[in-house]
């Protein structure tokens, strides 16, 4: 008997969720802004998944580990966040609470529906 959506649950790398227990990611790619908290200088970050308690993405001059940056990502808003890891370009941040990470998807799949689709 396979367990992959348990596999997919639990794991523990680097997630800054803890050291035996991993969420659901959804694979993504959305174009958003980071800035070091308080900070006015927002730079684009491309975020590759989101979970309910975090993201990984990718930008040109990353915060450091242990920052706490600003995260605007399109249909969800505004979210606070401590940068968890770090590897050249890519970060792993936790949200200071959970977000709704399919409402990302939501406000994605509205903005690429085209007359034609919605027809059938």
């Amino acid at each position: 008997m396979r367990n992959e959506p348990l596999r997919d649950m639990v794991g523990g790398l680097d997630d800054g969720i803890g050291p035996n227990l991993r969420e659901r990611r959804y694979a993504c790619l959305l174009v958003g802004t980071i800035a070091r908290a308080g900070s006015r200088n927002r730079m684009r970050i491309t975020v590759r998944n989101i979970s309910a308690h975090g993201l990984m993405g990718e930008c040109a001059y990353p915060p450091r580990t242990g920052d706490l940056v600003d995260i605007d990502i399109p249909g969800i808003g505004a979210v606070t966040a401590h940068v968890r890891w770090g590897d050249g370009q890519r970060i792993g941040v936790e949200f200071d609470g959970p977000i709704d990470p399919t409402l990302a998807f939501e406000r994605n799949r509205m903005l690429t529906r085209s007359p034609l689709q919605s027809a059938h």
